[in-house]
């Protein structure tokens, strides 16, 4: 669950036939100090660009059936994944605010976090977790340590772009405290 990637557009981009609505939580200037809580047997770590097929598979996985399913393959999957790492969705990937959770060699969910360049806030590119996964809290926990560190890290703003009617990535975010600030109509052809 949870949005895609913006491909370096400004504003909340709009795609065809999907409406979207842009996201946004004001950090705290003083963050929580107390820690995210851990989900058994996964182990958190920062995102690398060598994981890009990993990442691939876990984004096919993760929006295949859902609102968000644009009938990509795994090749358009690892793309998606290596234009994030190459500072194409929004901007420069921000590694150190991004994280993955991994039961072994498999990532079963990931909070990549990208700079909007334009707007100069931090951009939640992508929440994804396995189908297998959806439920447990995984995408929840993920989302909480990235906002957790770029409050620590002195952010005041985080964004997020989600297609309208994806209904556990509203559900997910609003959780957190992020509200609608922009709507965008899917354009007509």
């Amino acid at each position: 669950m949870g949005p895609r990637g913006i491909n370096g557009e400004g504003g909340c981009p709009a795609v065809a036939g999907r409406a979207r609505d842009g996201w946004k939580l004001a950090l705290p200037s003083s963050p929580s100090t107390r820690r995210a809580g851990a989900c058994i047997g996964l182990k958190l770590r920062r995102p690398r660009p060598d994981q890009v097929g990993a990442l691939g598979e876990l984004l096919l996985d993760a929006y295949r059936g859902t609102v968000d399913d644009e009938g990509e393959d795994l090749a358009a999957s690892m793309r998606e994944a290596r234009m994030y790492f190459d500072g194409k969705q929004g901007g420069p990937a921000m590694l150190a605010d991004s994280v993955v959770a991994w039961r072994g060699d498999v990532p079963v969910a990931a909070c990549l976090v990208a700079e909007w360049t334009e707007h100069r806030c931090p951009f939640v590119a992508f929440v994804a977790t396995r189908a297998d996964s959806k439920g447990a809290g995984v995408g929840r926990l993920l989302l909480a340590v990235s906002v957790r560190r770029l409050s620590r890290a002195g952010h005041r703003e985080v964004r997020a772009v989600i297609t309208r009617g994806n209904r556990p990535s509203e559900a997910l975010f609003r959780s957190l405290g992020f509200e609608v600030f922009e709507r965008r109509e899917a354009p007509t052809s």
